[in-house]
């Protein structure tokens, strides 16, 4: 799963994972219980440091899976400039596997209002301004990625049985 924050990654990996009977590794719940919370550990050590930790620890958890899993990326995984070594090493990591691009309209000025009002509700201390800012640059580099892209914004359970439908994916 890939997409800039707040398209609904974690929540539509659960409902694959759930209707696949796979199982779930959301990569910011992992990188949380096995490395430090991502923002203590930024604030520590800074983002180009938590981009490589966490794509040291994606590279290991895909290295270690045996079954077909449901992946869920972090909203900045591919964010790194395309000329970095990090670009590369995400870009093939997805290519690994089938990338499925979440977003909610393919009319940018609408997504960012879909997605950003709920962001700035988290809790995380995010502020308008900056994730519209984000979400709109990272919107793009989603858009043009992946294997499939699914532009909705219906249940989960709905939107997983149609990727499930459209991918002909099955349980292990």
């Amino acid at each position: 799963m890939l997409g800039p924050g707040g398209v609904g990654k974690s929540t539509l990996g659960r409902a694959l994972a759930s209707q696949l009977d796979w199982p779930l590794v959301d990569l910011d719940l992992v990188f949380c219980d096995r490395i430090a919370v991502i923002g203590d550990y930024i604030a520590a050590k800074g983002y180009a440091a938590y981009r490589a930790a966490n794509l040291a620890l994606a590279q290991a958890l895909v290295a270690e899976a045996m079954i077909p899993q449901v992946f869920v990326t972090p909203s900045g995984f591919l964010a790194a400039a395309p000329e970095t070594s990090d670009y590369r090493q995400a870009r093939a990591l997805v290519a690994g596997g089938y990338g499925i691009v979440l977003l909610p309209s393919l009319d940018i000025e609408l997504a960012c209002r879909i997605v950003v009002a709920p962001q700035l509700t988290r809790g995380f201390g995010f502020e308008a301004t900056s994730e519209s800012e984000k979400f709109r640059t990272r919107f793009p580099l989603y858009r043009a990625a992946g294997d499939a892209l699914v532009v909705s914004t219906a249940p989960p359970d709905a939107m997983a049985a149609a990727v499930i439908a459209a991918t002909g994916m099955r349980q292990v």
